[in-house]
C-alpha cells in the first residue's frame, strides 16, 4: 500500500499506538512521521511502570518532546493533547506552539488539574490563522486572556467547550469574538454560587447546543430553598439554524435576532426539580424567555414538563408559533397532558404532530428510571379545550401516538385529536411489544376495537397501529 495509506490507517490510532508500528519492518520504521494526526493523552500512554523512579508526568512529557523532534516538518492537521496537568507549563507552551507553526485545522486541548502558575490558553491560539476546529475542556484553574486585536479565531467555524466549575471571568471572555463561526456547542457542569453572564456574538452562527448544569448542594440532601438564577446566556445569533438546549433551572437562557431558526429541541435534565418550581425563584419567566427565542422554528422537540410548569398567565403569554410545521411532545406525567392543549393552541399551522406517551419518572439524561405510575390512582388529567385548535380544524395531517399503551387519559387524547382533526391523513399508533402490567394495558386487539369506533372529523383519515419492537 502506498504510505498516503498508511498514513490514513494510522491516523485513527493514538500516536503512542502509531509510534509503536516502527517495528514492524524496515518499510514502517517512519510511516509514523509522516501522519497528520497527533493524538497524545496522558492516559493512553504506555509508559515502563518497572522503571526505577518512575514518574508518568516526565515519562510523557519525553514521549511527547521526542514525538514532535523526530516527525517529518509537514504541517499538523488535527491535535489532540490530554494532560493531567505539567508541574513545567511551559511545556504545555511550546507544543501548542509547534502545532500552530504546522498550520494546524483541528485543536483538542484537555489540562485536567491546576496548574503552578494557572495554565492560560496562549494568545497565539486565538490569533491562528488556519484553525478551524477547537475543542477545549476549560475548569477554574485555567485562565482566558483574548487579545487586544479584533482578528481572534479568524477562521474558526466549530468550537466545543467543556466546562467543569470554570473561573467566571475566563468563561465570559471566551465568546466575545467568534466572526465566522458557523457551530457551537457548550457543556458541563457549574456551582449554584456561581455568578456568571455569558454574551454570545456570533453572526454567522447555524447550530447551537448548550447542556449546562448547575450542581445544587442543598436539593441533593433534600433541603429546598429558594434558589436564585445568576447565570445568564444571551445570544445574538441572526444566521441560527438549528438549537438544542438542555435545560436548569438556575440557568437563564436568552435568544435574540433568531430569524432563520429552523429546528429546536428544549429538553432539561431532571423532572423532580421542574415538579419544584416554586423553589427557583423567576423560573416560569425564564422558561418563557427560551420559547419567546424560538417562535420561528419550523420544527420543535420539547419535553412537556417545561410548559407544565408554567403558571396560566405565563402559558397565556406564550408567543405564537407562525412557522412551526412539525411539533414532537414528550410527556413524563399525566399532569403534561394538558400542555398539549397549550401547545396546540399556539401553533396554528401544524401540520404532522407526534406524542411521546411514555410515563418515566426519570432523569431525563441518565438510565435509572421506572414505569412506576399506576393509571387507575391517578387523577385523570386531561380537559379537552374549550375551543378547538385552529391546526386541527385546518393543518394538521399527520399523528404519531408513541408508546400508547390505552390508559383512560391517552384514550381521551386519541379520541379528541381524531374526532377534531378535520385534515387528518393518517393517525399512527404505537404500542409497546411487552405490556406493562403495572398499566394494565389493554391488548392490542382491543385497542383497534376501540380507537377504530372513534368519530372521525376527516373522511381521508387512516388509522394504523404499529408494535415498537
Amino acid at each position: 500500500m502506498p504510505d498516503a495509506v498508511l498514513c490514513h490507517i494510522l491516523s485513527f490510532l493514538f500516536t503512542t499506538e502509531a509510534v509503536k508500528t516502527s517495528v514492524l519492518s524496515h518499510r514502517w520504521k517512519n510511516v509514523w512521521a509522516s501522519v497528520p494526526v497527533l493524538d497524545l493523552d496522558e492516559e493512553e500512554y504506555d509508559a515502563d511502570m518497572n522503571q526505577p523512579l518512575y514518574n508518568p508526568e516526565d515519562c510523557f512529557a519525553q514521549f511527547v518532546n521526542r514525538v514532535l523532534m523526530f516527525r517529518c516538518s509537514g504541517d499538523i492537521h488535527r491535535f489532540r493533547l490530554a494532560t493531567n496537568g505539567m508541574d513545567d507549563v511551559s511545556l504545555i507552551y511550546a507544543w501548542i506552539s509547534t502545532a500552530i507553526r504546522r498550520n494546524v485545522v483541528e485543536f483538542d486541548l484537555t489540562v485536567q488539574r491546576s496548574t503552578v502558575p494557572p495554565f492560560e490558553i496562549p494568545k497565539s491560539l486565538f490569533m491562528c490563522s488556519t484553525l478551524v476546529r477547537f475543542k477545549l475542556w476549560l475548569h477554574r484553574g485555567i485562565r482566558v486572556m483574548i487579545p487586544t486585536s479584533s482578528n481572534c479565531f479568524p477562521s474558526l467555524k466549530f468550537l466545543h467547550v467543556t466546562v467543569h466549575f470554570p473561573d467566571s471571568d475566563s468563561m465570559e471572555k471566551l465568546f466575545s469574538r467568534l466572526p465566522v463561526l458557523e457551530e457551537l456547542i457548550i457543556d458541563g457542569n457549574f456551582v449554584e454560587s456561581t455568578t456568571s453572564n455569558l454574551d454570545i456574538s456570533a453572526p454567522k452562527l447555524k447550530r447551537l447546543q448548550t447542556e449546562l448544569r448547575v450542581f445544587k448542594h442543598d436539593m441533593h440532601f433534600a433541603n429546598f430553598v429558594n434558589y436564585v438564577c445568576q447565570i445568564l446566556v444571551n445570544v445574538d445569533a441572526p444566521n441560527l439554524e438549528e438549537l438544542d438546549i438542555c435545560f436548569d433551572p438556575l440557568v437563564s437562557f436568552s435568544l435574540k435576532n433568531a430569524k432563520c431558526l429552523r429546528k429546536a429541541k428544549i429538553d432539561f435534565f431532571y423532572v423532580e426539580e421542574l415538579k419544584k418550581h416554586d423553589y427557583f425563584l423567576g423560573l416560569a419567566d425564564r422558561i418563557h424567555q427560551i420559547f419567546a427565542g424560538i417562535y420561528d422554528a419550523k420544527y420543535l422537540t420539547v419535553k412537556a414538563p417545561l410548559l407544565a410548569a408554567l403558571d396560566i398567565g405565563h402559558q397565556y403569554l406564550l408567543p405564537t408559533f407562525n412557522n412551526l410545521n412539525y411539533l414532537e411532545l414528550q410527556l413524563h406525567t399525566c399532569r403534561c397532558l394538558q400542555s398539549l392543549a397549550t401547545v396546540l393552541k399556539i401553533s396554528p399551522h401544524l401540520e404532522q404532530l407526534k406524542i411521546l406517551l411514555n410515563r418515566k419518572h426519570m432523569y431525563a439524561n441518565e438510565n435509572n428510571y421506572s414505569d412506576d405510575v399506576d393509571e387507575d390512582e391517578v387523577e385523570p388529567e386531561w380537559d379537552a379545550p374549550e375551543t378547538v385548535p385552529v391546526c386541527l380544524i385546518s393543518h394538521l395531517k399527520t399523528i404519531c401516538l408513541w408508546d400508547f399503551k390505552g390508559c383512560p387519559d391517552d384514550m381521551e387524547v386519541a379520541k379528541y385529536l381524531v374526532q377534531h382533526g378535520k385534515a387528518l391523513n393518517r393517525v399512527t399508533i404505537h404500542t409497546p411489544f411487552c405490556e406493562n402490567k403495572e398499566m394494565k394495558s389493554q391488548s392490542a386487539t382491543a385497542l383497534w376495537s376501540n380507537v377504530s369506533k372513534f368519530p372521525r372529523g376527516s373522511k381521508t383519515c387512516e388509522i394504523e397501529f404499529q408494535t415498537i419492537i
